[in-house]
């Protein structure tokens, strides 16, 4: 199964409507999203690494408990140089408060561009050079590390701020024109992540 976890609706709904997601509606806790053939799901987390860390776990129990599925976090990121819309995946992840850091593996063939994420317990636009700014990454990912290979958690991580433009969350319409422009990047990943599963189980 293929779940994915995004920190807001307005990030979420492209998603649910190109996938063609219903919501679970006797579930309460998350808005937790998913398609007729029971392949795909989305939970919608919340804003920050302790949400995104708790809706992985939620996930992962509603679903039966299944190990060495494909999780794939998604949402906007800051950064220095990159153009917004921009999409990117992330090939280590740095939590700025505890100092730790994760490596995603990156073992498939791709034409994307690659970067580092840091993670922040609050927005941080003093942005680096070369890394990705975010709150959620480290927390969606220590947690679906405990659950499936590193081969199948990856995070796709779209350029909302930059050193001279901001979109600003009640700007709704053009946080999630964002992500619709880049659905289609979107779905290509969970294609070769379902090709990869296949090849891993």
């Amino acid at each position: 199964m293929i779940h994915l976890v995004l920190a807001t609706h307005i990030e979420a709904k492209p998603v649910i409507s190109y996938f063609k997601l219903k919501r679970l509606m006797h579930i309460s806790e998350y808005q937790v999203f998913i398609n007729n053939d029971k392949s795909i799901s989305l939970t919608i987390s919340g804003i920050g690494k302790v949400f995104s860390a708790c809706s992985v776990i939620f996930t992962y129990s509603l679903f039966k408990r299944q190990k060495n599925n494909i999780w794939i976090n998604i949402g906007i990121a800051g950064h220095n140089d990159l153009e917004i819309g921009e999409i990117s995946l992330v090939n280590k992840i740095n939590d700025l408060s505890s100092k730790k850091s994760w490596y995603p593996s990156i073992v498939f063939n791709h034409n994307f561009k690659v970067h580092n994420c840091n993670t922040y317990d609050k927005p941080n636009f003093k942005y680096t050079k070369k890394n990705l700014h975010d709150m959620e990454l480290s927390g969606f990912y220590s947690s679906a590390n405990k659950l499936s290979y590193s081969e199948l958690i990856q995070s796709l991580k779209i350029v909302s701020d930059n050193k001279e433009k901001k979109i600003s969350f009640k700007e709704k319409g053009r946080i999630s024109e964002l992500i619709k422009i880049n659905i289609t990047h979107i779905e290509k990943v969970i294609l070769i992540l379902n090709k990869l599963h296949l090849k891993i189980n």
